[in-house]
């Protein structure tokens, strides 16, 4: 397990150097002019062009950049920001919190959601299982800002049960300003992992071990507990951490529906704007959190299920 996880710390490494060069590339590449988008009104002076070129190393070779960035990000340097002018740092600092507490809600319900209705559906044939199927098949095709929209509408404008604008001041305050936009987030992804363990515990049921313990009179709900829900985890835990992006993604929509000034709302600033410090800052985070989630559920799922051999083939 040690020379595993020592593995893994390496892959992890590996793929955060290479993902972080491809977002380098990508924003420093992109069409446009950086000079011309941090002067903005300011005159093109000799003077100012190469006080810009030093600060931002655009003086400097492309490799050379790219590591003077990357160190820069290591000692938490993520620059200045075109349209906030101010740093990165500190505009993350204050909006990140608010995206992170999104994301955690969203993925608490997507848990909550998606596993008791896989399992309600599993164990229970007939209307439950129909509901659960037909539900989940019409939750998927939603889209993340259609039902974003429709919830704001509807439980904050017409009910008035939740705030439709802001975060909220407290932390109290932010769970219930936070509840909709997360809930809103969650119905898809709750519903596509719902699916997947419904199927991954109906196939469990009908295993040979499981059947086997049935007839030798071991009650149900014992080898429900014991075989099936632990061997039907890990399918739904490796759907829970592919979602990972796609919820980043949902955040950035939702965020703009209810105005919650996360960090989805400075990426979605700095793209429009052609802010590439915010921008670049950002991807690398996403990319950060993803990589690192990948690499602990491959490890969570070799723990969990006992057919998997923890840094074996």
């Amino acid at each position: 397990m040690g020379r595993y996880a020592l593995r893994q710390l390496g892959v992890l490494l590996a793929l955060l150097l290479v993902g972080s060069f491809v977002i380098f590339s990508v924003v420093e590449l992109a069409p446009g002019d950086p000079i011309s988008a941090l002067l903005g009104n300011q005159p093109p002076s000799p003077e100012r062009i190469a006080q810009l070129n030093a600060q931002y190393h655009l003086d400097q070779p492309f490799v050379a950049r790219y590591f003077l960035w990357l160190g820069d990000a290591v000692r938490g340097d993520l620059g200045q920001s075109i349209v906030y002018q101010a740093s990165v740092t500190a505009l993350l600092a204050k909006a990140l919190p608010i995206s992170l507490m999104l994301i955690l809600m969203a993925e608490f319900l997507i848990v909550v959601f998606g596993v008791v209705a896989a399992i309600v559906s599993a164990r229970h044939k007939g209307a439950p299982d129909t509901v659960v199927a037909l539900g989940s098949s019409l939750a998927v095709s939603v889209p993340v800002f259609v039902v974003a929209v429709l919830f704001s509408i509807v439980f904050g404008r017409v009910l008035g049960w939740f705030p439709t604008v802001g975060a909220g001041e407290s932390p109290l305050d932010s769970l219930y300003h936070l509840f909709l936009p997360a809930l809103a987030i969650a119905i898809g992804a709750s519903a596509l992992l719902a699916r997947v363990g419904r199927s991954s515990l109906k196939d469990e049921m009908e295993s040979p071990h499981v059947t086997t313990e049935v007839a030798r009179g071991v009650p149900e709900g014992r080898v429900f507990r014991r075989h099936v829900l632990r061997n039907g985890l890990p399918p739904m835990l490796a759907v829970i951490a592919l979602q990972v992006p796609a919820l980043i993604a949902g955040t950035v929509v939702v965020e703009q529906a209810f105005n919650l000034g996360g960090a989805g709302t400075l990426l979605l600033a700095g793209v429009n704007a052609g802010d590439f410090a915010l921008v670049q800052a950002i991807a690398l985070i996403i990319l950060f959190v993803t990589v690192t989630l990948g690499i602990a559920v491959d490890i969570a799922y070799g723990l969990l299920d006992p057919r998997v051999k923890v840094g074996g083939k």
